[in-house]
């Protein structure tokens, strides 16, 4: 599409949404034709500048000349939840053609949006039958279980968190980080001081350098509930001082 899409298309990835939207802009006048994707990027960058209904007309033509792009549909949902139409985008969801529908893409897409919509119990009953259907999915297990964290049901959330975790170790896979800093922190919140969180967070400590303060604090009060008051002095120091010996062992 040229040097004004190249450009805007940089821009769009750096952050820079005002030259994004400008050059992306040029872009589309120089390449008017309904064929081209260049209205998705130039829709991102105006719903990333609260432009929301340039972005929704421009988003809703694209999507009539591309009805099976993915993207559009996601972007699109983004600037309707902002303006807190969920009933039309809803309704844009279930338009879509049946072999879109049945992608996992789509399925988290609509979860979502029914979340965004504070729907989180029909978003949970959605995932599950949607799995239920076709098979089990880490990327909708993972999204499941974040619903059922914000409804407080923690338990149910533990279950999915370690049936992937229970996958990677099957498959040999690296563990996501993320899923054992979850496994993690909801132990820690249901009061379970046991030593396989405390080993869950040394490890965090090891592979997440930011967060570290946080993983000491937290394995500072383990020892102590433990009784080991060495070890939680220890730590509580290591939370307070980045340049702990601990950090370079």
């Amino acid at each position: 599409y040229g040097p004004a899409f190249e450009a805007g298309y940089v821009a769009l990835n750096r952050g820079d949404f005002e030259s994004a939207a400008q050059a992306l802009s040029q872009a589309m006048e120089a390449h008017p034709g309904p064929e081209t994707y260049i209205p998705l990027e130039l829709g991102t960058a105006l719903l990333n500048l609260r432009r929301l209904e340039e972005a929704r007309e421009l988003l809703e033509s694209f999507l009539t000349h591309h009805p099976d792009a993915l993207p559009g549909y996601q972007v699109l949902c983004e600037v309707l939840w902002e303006v807190g139409d969920f009933d039309e985008a809803e309704t844009l969801l279930m338009s879509c053609s049946e072999d879109l529908q049945k992608s996992w893409a789509h399925v988290l897409l609509r979860g979502e949006s029914l979340s965004q919509a504070g729907k989180p119990w029909e978003a949970a009953a959605f995932y599950e039958a949607s799995m239920n259907e076709h098979g089990r999915h880490d990327a909708v297990i993972k999204a499941l279980a974040g619903v059922y964290e914000g409804l407080g049901e923690m338990e149910k959330a533990r279950t999915l968190y370690q049936e992937i975790m229970n996958q990677c170790q099957t498959c040999h896979a690296a563990v996501d980080p993320l899923i054992l800093r979850k496994l993690a922190d909801i132990g820690f919140e249901l009061g379970e001081y046991t030593p396989s969180v405390l080993e869950s967070y040394l490890s965090l400590a090891q592979g997440d350098p930011a967060q570290r303060a946080f993983y000491f604090e937290r394995i500072s009060r383990i020892y102590a509930h433990m009784g080991n008051d060495v070890e939680a002095r220890r730590f509580e120091a290591f939370a307070h001082d980045s340049r702990s010996p601990w950090l370079t062992a």
